[in-house]
């Protein structure tokens, strides 16, 4: 039995599908399972990653009809063996002791979820946090408290987690999937490791979601985040502030998305998402769980919108902003 199952979903990713694989065979940790979930791929991805199959006993190959990245991970989950799960994006890479690190770590601690960091490449820049040294390992309410404050990434991905812990957890939807399954292998763990290392590489794709137009499936971004609030109900006063202001956040990013689209194309979501933030006036204006700079961004907003659209789309143009791309 392996020590480490790694889950990988694979759709048309021919371009990227051999570079994240040799990454993870190349790591300095070797006991592990390496689960290819192919989801009904239409170009070279499923005969590249039978061909790897074939050179390398670790890997275990399934092929399905395509159901999107959600329910490959769950299929991997349904077959993982080891006692603990990690899961890669097949267009990304890790550093070659990524797993080595995360292993050694919650083992040592008996963690529930070990940590690493990951940085962002887009097409143009590389955004990559600072490191620091040590490892510290955080109880239930300090790592949910650092989880909603994005100090561990909100990524599946740059952590392994108890197989124990996910045995009542998956993976739904299709915008922010990572977000939710986070959010829930949070709640349920006792203790979380973190060393402050970059060892992930999650790469931005010109064509990637996180880089698309709006459209319909950005609604769900939204939902997703009111589900958050909605799981912090048996936690302390702090977490449950902290979802909301997550909340708070993914409301003002999809306005911001929906006026640069043109909001009298999407009316009726602009006046959903509006409905949502104005029934979170009191709390953006005076809980302090709200950073100045989304505080601000709704007063503005509440105050004019037209000035507000104006000022975000010339900030957005002198800053290069990612969000000019997208519309």
């Amino acid at each position: 039995m392996p020590l480490l199952s790694i889950i990988v979903p694979v759709f048309n990713k021919e371009k990227y599908i051999e570079d994240c694989i040799n990454s993870i065979l190349g790591q300095s940790f070797g006991d592990f399972e390496l689960i290819l979930v192919n989801d009904g791929s239409t170009d070279a991805s499923y005969q590249i990653c039978r061909e790897y199959a074939a050179k390398d006993n670790r890997i275990i190959l399934i092929d399905q009809k395509n159901a999107g990245v959600s329910a490959a991970r769950n299929k991997g989950l349904g077959m993982a063996r080891g006692q603990y799960i990690g899961f890669i994006d097949s267009d990304d890479t890790i550093e070659t002791d990524m797993y080595a690190t995360l292993i050694r770590n919650i083992t040592s601690a008996d963690a529930d979820i070990s940590v690493c960091r990951l940085r962002v490449v887009f097409p143009n820049k590389t955004v990559s946090p600072a490191e620091s040294e040590g490892v510290v390992i955080y109880k239930h309410d300090d790592a949910l408290s650092r989880f909603f404050n994005q100090l561990f990434d909100v990524s599946a991905n740059n952590k392994i987690y108890k197989a124990g812990l996910l045995m009542n957890i998956e993976f739904e939807g299709r915008i922010y999937e990572d977000i939710l399954f986070v959010t829930k292998a949070f709640t349920a763990a006792h203790t979380v490791v973190f060393e402050n290392k970059v060892k992930y590489n999650y790469l931005v794709r010109e064509n990637s979601v996180s880089m698309s137009k709006f459209d319909l499936r950005y609604m769900e971004t939204i939902a997703v985040s009111a589900r958050m609030v909605d799981l912090m109900a048996n936690e302390n006063m702090q977490a449950v502030a902290q979802a909301k202001a997550f909340d708070v956040i993914a409301n003002i990013s999809l306005l911001n998305l929906l006026l640069m689209a043109g909001r009298k194309k999407y009316r009726a979501q602009y006046n959903q998402v509006l409905a949502n933030l104005n029934a979170y006036r009191s709390f953006i204006t005076t809980s302090g769980f709200v950073g100045k700079k989304h505080k601000y961004a709704f007063l503005l907003f509440s105050a004019s919108p037209g000035l507000y659209s104006t000022l975000m789309y010339t900030y957005c143009l002198l800053t290069g902003s990612e969000l000019i791309k997208r519309t």
